[in-house]
């Protein structure tokens, strides 16, 4: 396996500094999205969501009527969860479509958690691929996964330890869009169990699950914490 590297301006006086946009409010999205501005409309169905989840869904499921990919791609994790409507991985599966086929990025990782949700494992790894060639690295991470387990696909443990590594060291990287620092954990226990292909590297783990828990993992942080003791000499375990 390769190694895995992982890359650990002017100011204006304050006269000059642009002057911050005026928040948008609920009424301005729900104006914006009646007179047919999609992305008013997933905005609006995202602010919607936590409190009146219902109305979230009405507002995603006519924007996507309307061609908007993005409401396709938040209605299809809504209906999968059941949160403002019954499930339904049907509808969830069709929406989600819609989105990736429309390259519609997390459309496609969308899609691939919806066939998971519905055990159809060479679905989602099929739409986990899409959603990797098309950058999100959540998509990569749940491909690699796959290849190197055989889930959905032939197994392929050299490219799904490849995939794993890019999607760590991009995921680090400032400007990604859709990082998974979770491709640094699983990558972290894979070198601490000395498994699939992988020779065992205590230190390189322990790199690894820092990197993850400093974005905010907890299990990588616990995992951390268990070979602290083991600083300086490889073997904390």
């Amino acid at each position: 396996m390769r190694a895995l590297l992982v890359m650990v301006g002017l100011s204006l006086p304050a006269w000059a500094q642009p002057a911050a946009d005026a928040p948008v409010s609920l009424a301005d999205l729900e104006a914006g999205c009646r007179k047919g501005d999609g992305p008013a409309c997933v905005e609006l169905g995202f602010a919607l969501e936590a409190k009146e989840p219902a109305k979230a869904v009405a507002v995603y499921r006519s924007a996507c009527k309307k061609g908007v990919l993005a409401a396709c791609s938040n209605l299809a994790l809504m209906l999968r969860d059941a949160r403002g409507a019954p499930k339904d991985l049907a509808e969830a599966a069709a929406v989600a479509k819609k989105a990736c086929d429309g390259k519609n990025a997390p459309g496609c990782f969308h899609l691939g958690l919806v066939k998971d949700a519905a055990n159809d494992f060479p679905g989602a790894t099929k739409a986990y691929e899409s959603a990797c060639g098309l950058q999100v690295f959540q998509g990569c991470t749940n491909l690699g996964i796959n290849l190197i387990k055989g889930v959905g696909v032939g197994a392929d443990v050299k490219r799904g330890l490849e995939l794993l590594e890019t999607a760590c060291a991009e995921s680090v990287k400032k400007g990604v869009a859709y990082p998974s620092l979770r491709s640094c954990l699983v990558l972290g226990q894979l070198y601490e169990q000395g498994s699939k292909g992988v020779v065992a590297n205590v230190d390189a783990a322990k790199r690894l699950y820092k990197v993850a828990c400093y974005g905010g993992l907890e299990d990588a942080c616990r995992r951390l914490g268990a070979n602290a003791h083991g600083d300086g000499d490889g073997h904390g375990h």
